[in-house]
């Protein structure tokens, strides 16, 4: 392979490399089943979203449908999230509702 094929292979691997730091460090903050849905449904807005703006492709009525039924489900499960989390006490020290919030950000700009 050519010596420009390689940096122009670098581009994406290291957008990639910065979505994994910053959803590794929204988990410190996250539990795993809350994490993998907000990762999930972040894929599918993000898809939308570039479908209409990147590609020109108009989305269907269904469709936008179940985009806001996506984004209803991350604000349900991110407040869930932060309620959830100064509820009760963990053995590994109480996660206050402020560090809840911090880790959703930070799982939704992954």
């Amino acid at each position: 392979l050519p010596l420009w094929m390689y940096f122009f292979l670098a581009i994406p691997s290291i957008f990639d490399l910065a979505a994994t730091a910053l959803c590794m460090m929204g988990l410190q903050y996250l539990d795993v089943s809350i994490y993998q849905m907000l990762r999930g449904s972040g894929i599918i807005f993000v898809v939308a979203i570039m479908k209409q703006h990147v590609l020109r492709h108009h989305l269907f009525s269904f469709q936008w449908v179940g985009v806001f039924w996506n984004v209803i489900s991350v604000i349900l499960v991110g407040s869930t999230a932060m309620l959830n989390s100064g509820s009760d006490e963990n053995e590994d020290g109480d996660k206050s509702s402020g560090q809840a919030l911090l880790g959703v950000m930070l799982v939704m700009l992954g």
